[in-house]
């Protein structure tokens, strides 16, 4: 019986199935909504001095991420952006791109701390979503903040009460149901500020002490407004410098998986669900190899064929300049002491992990198919998200990308080369690291595990230092819209003006049981003929950011639900 919960779904809301597109495939752009517009005017300005800077405090350019909802149920998406060194922002969608800001007034704004990523849920089972967000270690004020939807444009602060206020660096956090009991659980995914680029042999230590600070957390809830602190038990306590996480059944038995996306020479954790309250890391039986610099991390069925895969976004570039200038050569000798070790094998690319299905162990089996894909290197990539942006059917990928300052450059690295790189700044300075800004990527998925590079042909090519983002049918016509939180620039909005012949869509608005009234978890199989589409609906996702609670499916013409 617990094995089909996350595949019950009460009713479906179906909130628009039909749009009738005019022109060829591949005919389409987004345009970006001028702000003076739109009234969305957040900027996540950095303060780069000799006292706050890379050298100091190399977690400077992180970012924040946005997250997407309909927080007063108008059937309309509202956005909710996080600041680092800005308070964060709260815009009521008025509709027509038309945004009105309410943060102070509705109580989330924050207060003074290093925010990194939130995530929407509806926490407290009102069927209203709430925002929980991540708070780093810069400031004293370290705890995560959880904002209680109160049903009336406001919102009260209520993580101590609830028992989430973790006092980790966190970075982004997932609700799911893991234990399949009714209730929406909680992973936070920590960041811990410790030295960098320090090699294998010093994360190594760090996983055998295995400090619980050190650990991203999972928190069971106890159905009462209360969570509990289960990391320890569920077999999930592991040092990581986590970057990206999503929550998905990969193997396909009803429980939710957990796929944890490590930065530096840290390997990934594969958290499978054992269906008994503990989970078991699997990254080596599962993968081949994975990205050695991990960050961001989307999961969705690429290819139709009802197993889930995943994105995994890594910092090489696609130019040959700049991938010989910002990035070192892979050692043969460090890699494969990492192996030896006990690492996974980990290269410096992304990492398009094609599911292969579930062999005689239950373990789900993966290919990267990043290079077949034609998407292996984006530059320095913060997250990626599976999306049909043109409505043909096929799930599309959107990349955010940029970091304010080349931090990783040959050349100004190599006047430091005998210092050490960090806690040493008055021997060092910032600005003679290059600030390169640099677009991001849009990847058009043509039906047969390949993708087009469609950047340009999108509108999607300026250059700047995006992180966290999402995406939503902002102005409900049917196309999903981009949502992008950007470093010292203004936030991006472009509208989707996709304009494919003969390709409808369908909406889809899920209503669960009392203790889940979301449908968190729920998986929806859309069949259109000899096409079968897949979707589960999980919200964090990408990086530092979480999506609406609304499944979007195009190409459709008589579908069975």
């Amino acid at each position: 019986m617990l094995k089909t919960i996350s595949y019950i779904l009460i009713f479906l809301s179906l909130l628009s199935c039909s749009k009738e597109l005019q022109t060829n495939k591949g005919k389409m752009s987004f345009a970006e909504m001028p702000s003076d517009s739109t009234g969305v005017n957040f900027v996540n300005s950095i303060i780069e001095n000799d006292t706050l800077n890379y050298f100091n405090f190399p977690y400077l350019y992180l970012g924040g991420g946005v997250s997407v909802g309909d927080i007063d149920n108008d059937g309309l998406d509202d956005l909710y952006f996080t600041g680092n060194l800005v308070p964060n922002k709260l815009y009521l969608n008025k509709g027509n791109f038309q945004f009105e800001d309410i943060s102070v007034k509705a109580g989330v704004a924050g207060d003074q701390r290093w925010y990194t990523g939130s995530t929407m849920a509806d926490v407290n089972n009102d069927g209203f979503l709430d925002i929980y967000v991540g708070v780093s270690q810069y400031t004293d004020k370290s705890a995560n903040q959880l904002f209680i939807n109160n049903g009336d444009g406001t919102f009260s602060e209520k993580a101590e009460a609830y028992g989430l206020a973790d006092r980790s660096t966190s970075i982004q956090s997932t609700f799911f149901d893991y234990d399949n009991d009714g209730y929406l659980d909680l992973f936070v995914a920590n960041y811990p500020i410790v030295p960098v680029s320090m090699g294998n042999r010093y994360y190594h230590q760090k996983m055998i002490a295995n400090q619980f600070e050190d650990s991203g957390h999972l928190y069971r809830n106890n159905g009462d407004h209360t969570f509990t602190d289960v990391t320890t038990t569920a077999g999930v306590q592991k040092f990581g410098l986590s970057l990206g996480i999503v929550a998905s059944d990969f193997n396909n038995d009803g429980f939710k998986d957990l796929y944890v996306s490590n930065d530096f020479n840290v390997p990934d954790y594969f958290y499978q669900n054992n269906g008994d309250g503990t989970f078991s890391e699997i990254s080596k039986q599962s993968t081949r190899h994975t990205s050695m610099f991990g960050m961001g991390i989307d999961s969705g069925d690429l290819n139709n064929d009802g197993l889930i895969d995943f994105l995994q976004v890594d910092m090489t570039a696609e130019d040959y300049k700049r991938s010989k200038t910002n990035m070192a050569s892979m050692s043969p000798e460090t890699f494969y002491e990492a192996v030896d070790l006990g690492f996974n094998h980990q290269y410096m690319q992304n990492a398009l992990q094609l599911n292969n299905g579930i062999n005689t162990d239950g373990i789900p089996v993966f290919s990267d198919i990043s290079r077949f894909a034609s998407m292996s290197n984006t530059d320095w990539s913060w997250g990626a998200l599976f999306a049909d942006f043109d409505n043909d059917g096929f799930k599309d990928v959107f990349v955010s990308n940029g970091v304010k300052r080349d931090v990783n450059n040959n050349d100004i690295n190599e006047q430091y080369k005998n210092q050490n790189p960090f806690g040493n700044s008055g021997k060092k300075d910032f600005r003679k690291l290059p600030s390169t800004p640099i677009s991001n990527y849009a990847f058009q998925n043509n039906g047969d595990y390949t993708f087009s590079k469609v950047t340009a042909d999108w509108n999607l090519d300026k250059e700047g230092f995006s992180n966290g983002f999402s995406y939503a049918d902002l102005d409900n016509d049917g196309d999903l819209d981009l949502i992008i939180n950007n470093i010292d620039a203004k936030a991006s909005l472009y509208q989707n003006n996709a304009d494919i012949t003969n390709n409808h869509y369908l909406k889809i608005k899920l209503k669960g049981a009392k203790d889940n009234p979301f449908a968190l978890g729920a998986k929806v199989f859309v069949k259109t003929g000899d096409q079968t589409q897949l979707q589960e609906l999980t919200l964090t996702r990408g990086y530092q950011s979480s999506s609406s609670p609304i499944l979007h499916f195009g190409k459709i013409g008589r579908a069975h639900v």
